[in-house]
């Protein structure tokens, strides 16, 4: 049995239903992937690494991917994991697996089960890198998926696409920019001093209250508004302390829309507050997504680095205690007398 980041638990009883598992974790399709589910931990998680092809296979890419996906399941103590390989590139699949299954040996983790898939056949993996018959599956009818699809689970055909998701969609970022230089904030820097930041704080966080309660859309120049507001720190620290677990959901959806319609040297702000509103909803693909696009635009980001660390060592979003002061980051009302 696994638990999704919607907080659905479906129980697995064969490959089929594993591999159909996949997307739905993931909130895509995963193709030239190792999807990794942990079981018999205090808190449980599932991982995602790139598999390159074979031939890119050195022994420091392999003792990489074991790191990656292993490490985090030894510091939480995860008694067993589940291995798919999803990949046309049986080589490859044989070369991570032989370096994983010996990982695991090394840190007492219990391999279940190891499934080699290239989206019409797959094969079970043995522990001695063998490659079992190959058996024709198609899970795009599977009932995990169907109720994934229902519910709007999966919102991607590939990781690709859920990255492009986050890019400018020109036609919404143009009447942005208008707002902005008509605004005359394109040439401002970011408010500064006590009165400033607490007017433009307070307002930024009863707008984005405000849009999360009604569903209301915002117009170009309160989008504008919000961006310029939000590229200083004590700003974004405000808005971002709105975010708690139980609507983190609302706040990453959010965040994605206003990535579509900012202009890409504003982007940093609010990738992160997409990044931390989806790794509090349990989403990590879409907050690894997140802290992507903030650094192409800001590649020395504190905040993403520190975002990445979480989703590195695999820490659950219930590990963040929450209750953050809703003014976090504004001055007291005292700094502007």
């Amino acid at each position: 049995m696994t638990t999704t980041p919607q907080g659905m638990q479906l129980t697995a009883r064969c490959p089929e239903d594993l591999l159909a598992l996949a997307p739905v974790i993931l909130g895509f399709w995963p193709a030239d992937s190792v999807v990794m589910m942990t079981f018999g931990a205090a808190r449980p998680f599932h991982a995602r690494l790139d598999l390159p092809p074979a031939a890119e296979l050195d022994p420091c890419t392999l003792l990489g991917a074991e790191e990656s996906l292993l490490g985090p399941a030894q510091q939480h103590e995860v008694q067993a994991v589940v291995l798919l390989y999803l990949t046309d590139d049986p080589c490859a699949a044989l070369l991570v697996h032989e370096a994983l299954v010996l990982g695991c040996r090394r840190r007492g983790i219990r391999m279940v089960v190891a499934v080699a898939a290239d989206g019409a056949e797959y094969s079970l993996l043995g522990p001695d890198g063998e490659l079992g018959p190959r058996t024709p599956y198609d899970v795009t009818a599977h009932p995990f998926v169907v109720q994934a699809l229902v519910e709007g689970w999966i919102a991607h055909d590939t990781r690709e696409e859920m990255v492009a998701s986050l890019e400018a969609d020109p036609a919404l970022a143009g009447p942005v920019l208008e707002a902005l230089l008509d605004g005359g904030w394109e040439d401002t820097g970011p408010p500064i001093g006590a009165r400033a930041l607490r007017r433009h704080g307070t307002w930024a966080q009863a707008t984005v209250r405000r849009v999360l309660d009604t569903g209301d859309v915002l117009r170009p120049v309160d989008v504008a508004r919000l961006l310029w507001a939000v590229q200083a720190p004590r700003v974004r620290d405000a808005v971002g302390s709105l975010i708690e677990r139980p609507t983190a959901s609302g706040h990453a959806r959010f965040w994605a829309e206003i990535l579509r319609r900012c202009p890409d040297q504003l982007a940093a702000p609010p990738a992160t507050l997409l990044g931390w509103a989806a790794w509090l909803a349990g989403d990590g693909a879409l907050a690894w997504a997140a802290v992507d696009r903030c650094r192409r635009v800001d590649p020395d980001c504190r905040l993403a680095d520190s975002l990445a660390r979480l989703l590195e060592r695999a820490v659950a979003p219930n590990a963040w205690p929450g209750g953050a002061d809703r003014m976090l980051g504004l001055p007291a009302e005292r700094s502007e007398r």
